[in-house]
């Protein structure tokens, strides 16, 4: 079993562990199946048959940002409104390996992320690699996809000048479970977003909620009366 696998395997247990410590009029069994179901699996043992079963093709064919470089770059070109677009692609690419915090110039990239680039049309380019024949692109469409949301989510987050937010790779996880929450389910069932799901792991004081696309840490909910 991969790394990546046994990570999530670990990540469960130990968050069965720290649930039943908290409240042990459940059984540790419970919480781990607990655990599996919010992450989308059907049980427990579905999460545990599904990671042995990954083999070693799962991470090659599993999307990472560096995988399809000129089809990004050609996307970016075409959804970016602004010149030169060969710094603002570069700039966009910085804001994807960058989390934001204190130091991170936050009006410059609300502004960026607000008129430099059409993020309706970068999820649209998403759509059409998903709704396409063409399979291999599938973990591409979600990549788009989620670029799309992810660049609206760092904008609100400099826009409220929250100053805390995920690069990309880590809002990823969290995307996927978010949109894609029973993809495990028989009948929304997909193998590339499975092996997504399985590389991009998350961490559990990040999550999105259900259906959520913009991020905020949970001490900036709480003071805001949201959660």
């Amino acid at each position: 079993m991969s790394g990546t696998n046994s990570n999530l395997i670990a990540h469960v247990k130990k968050r069965a562990k720290k649930l039943h410590k908290q409240n042990p009029e459940k059984t540790h069994s419970q919480y781990l199946e607990e655990c599996s179901k919010n992450l989308g699996y059907r049980n427990y043992h579905d999460l545990m048959r599904q990671a042995n079963s990954l083999n070693s093709n799962a991470v090659p064919r599993t999307c990472l940002i560096d995988k399809y470089p000129e089809l990004i770059n050609k996307a970016f070109n075409n959804c970016i409104t602004k010149e030169p677009k060969d710094e603002l692609i570069a700039k966009f690419w910085d804001l994807l390996r960058t989390p934001i915090n204190n130091e991170s110039p936050r009006e410059d990239i609300e502004q960026l992320t607000r008129w430099g680039i059409n993020k309706e049309t970068l999820k649209n380019y998403g759509y059409s690699c998903l709704e396409s024949k063409k399979i291999h692109y599938e973990d591409l469409g979600y990549l788009l996809l989620a670029m799309g949301h992810y660049f609206r989510s760092v904008m609100d987050n400099c826009r409220y000048q929250i100053a805390e937010h995920p690069k990309f790779t880590d809002y990823f996880g969290l995307w996927l479970r978010s949109m894609y929450p029973n993809s495990n389910s028989e009948q929304n069932s997909s193998t590339v977003l499975n092996e997504l799901k399985q590389f991009y792991t998350f961490n559990e004081n990040e999550e999105l909620f259900k259906g959520a696309t913009s991020w905020a840490p949970k001490w900036w909910l709480k003071e805001q009366g949201r959660i």
